[in-house]
Formats: C-alpha cells, structure tokens, sequence
C-alpha cells in the first residue's frame, strides 16, 4: 500500500514539475516576440523623408492599406508623391507608392509590384497618416 501511494506522489510531483518547467519557458520567451515586433520599420520618401522604427507608426500605415478600397479598372494615374516601404524583422520589403496632398483629405495607394491596380485610401487613414509624416 506504501508503495503504491509513494509511486502515485512521484508521479504527482513529476507532472507538476514537468508542468511549471512548462510554463517558465513560454515565459521567457514572450519578450522576444515583443522585440520581434519592434525591428518593423517604415521608411517614407518622396515629398517627405522619414524612417519610423516604432510599432505605433507601422501599425497606422498597415492599416491604411489593410482598410483601402480597391479602384476598378486600371489605372493610368500621374506621378506619386510619396513612396513607402514597410520593412519587416525578417528584412522583408513591402513597397508602396502614396499620393497625399496637402489640401486634400483623399488619398490613394499602389502596391509597387501592382501599378495597374490603386486603392483609395479611408478618410481617416489619411488624416492619421498626414499627422504622422506631419504633412
């Protein structure tokens, strides 16, 4: 009877053990996700020159393009203004041509690889990507 309850308390033991071993590891490694994160950048040229190497700004632009509608047809469209690359912590290269004005609350977006096809960007997208590049 000894026995048999001895091995039931190692086994136990050794299950809880195995379990917090478990759970400091993944604790370990959330931080380097984070920092994976972080190596994202924006660069902007054109009009305005700037690299942003802060989640916040590369979010803003992600989304503006995520939240795009596309314009039918194809397009023949005058030069851009701006053009943007999203720099992954991979070193992954997104490139975007980017036509904001000024005095203007529209905006559109082209993929560089796709220069048939636009995408006119939301509104606010634009107010946010305008504040952003202070533009």
């Amino acid at each position: 009877m000894k026995k048999s309850f001895l091995k039931l308390f190692f086994i136990t033991l050794s299950i809880l053990l195995a379990g917090c071993s478990v759970y400091s590891e993944s604790k370990e490694t959330a931080p380097n996700l984070i920092m994976q994160d972080t190596k994202e950048r924006l660069i902007v040229t054109g009009e305005v020159k700037r690299t942003f190497k802060n989640n916040k700004a590369v979010r803003i632009a992600r989304d503006a393009i995520q939240s795009a509608e596309r314009i039918p047809g194809i397009l023949n469209v005058s030069k851009n203004n701006l053009e943007m690359t999203l720099v992954d912590s991979n070193g992954n290269k997104e490139n975007y041509f980017l036509w904001l004005r000024k005095e203007s609350d529209s905006g559109m977006i082209m993929n560089a690889d796709d220069t048939h096809t636009g995408y006119t960007l939301k509104q606010l997208d634009v107010v946010k990507l305008r504040k952003l590049l202070k533009f």
